[in-house]
């Protein structure tokens, strides 16, 4: 049987989340203010960063989620049935008959190769969440960067933006399954006035380019 350990619900939530955040994709709007007061005119031009999220992308991030943990589950048990039969193995060669110096130490060896962790086995159910891990993250990045770059936008702050816009995004997830039941055990704002409260799902640039 697969041994489960406390630690792995954490692993799944953090993996999970990182996954996520990956495949949200990115949405850029402009929007341009003009205000005149006769002689000055005041301009600027504002972005607004925010993501587009679907249930489903979460449905396919616990699922690849759930695949690494199974791997783990896996390969722990490989390992663990491997070093019991490596130790009942050693146990039988000790009453059969003395070993020498040189089968002592190739029996240590053979024992560590044996007890060390299946990183292949592993690796098999961890590769589809590493590829879409990574190839979705740098996909919708490089669709951020096509278009803020318009606006004179440097790489390093489109950096900055992607990465803010995925704590904002994580922030919102966690107050939406945090609002009922604050709602129901602290009291106070009703569902509908907390839901008003959260903070937007999009994040204002100001450019300057009008300035």
């Amino acid at each position: 049987m697969f041994k489960i350990k406390l630690r792995d619900f954490g692993s799944f939530v953090a993996l999970t989340a990182l996954h996520v955040c990956s495949v949200l994709q990115p949405v850029v709007e402009a929007q341009a203010n003009v205000k005149t007061i006769y002689p000055v005119v005041d301009r600027n031009l504002l972005l607004q960063v925010g993501y587009q999220y679907n249930h489903w992308m979460l449905g396919k991030s616990m699922m690849y989620s759930l695949l690494v943990l199974i791997g783990l589950w896996y390969s722990r048990h490989l390992q663990q049935a491997r070093k019991l039969e490596t130790e009942e193995r050693r146990g039988i060669l000790k009453d059969s008959q003395q070993l020498t110096a040189e089968e002592v130490k190739a029996e240590w060896l053979s024992r560590q190769r044996q007890d060390a962790f299946p990183m292949s086995k592993f690796l098999c159910f961890a590769t589809p969440w590493l590829l879409t891990f990574v190839g979705s993250g740098l996909i919708n990045y490089v669709r951020l960067y096509l278009v803020i770059q318009h606006f004179c936008v440097s790489n390093w702050r489109a950096i900055q933006l992607y990465g803010e816009l995925h704590v904002l995004f994580l922030r919102r997830l966690l107050a939406v399954a945090l609002i009922p039941y604050w709602s129901q055990f602290a009291g106070g704002d009703s569902l509908e006035e907390a839901a008003a409260s959260l903070p937007a799902n999009y994040i204002s640039y100001e450019t300057h380019l009008l300035d």
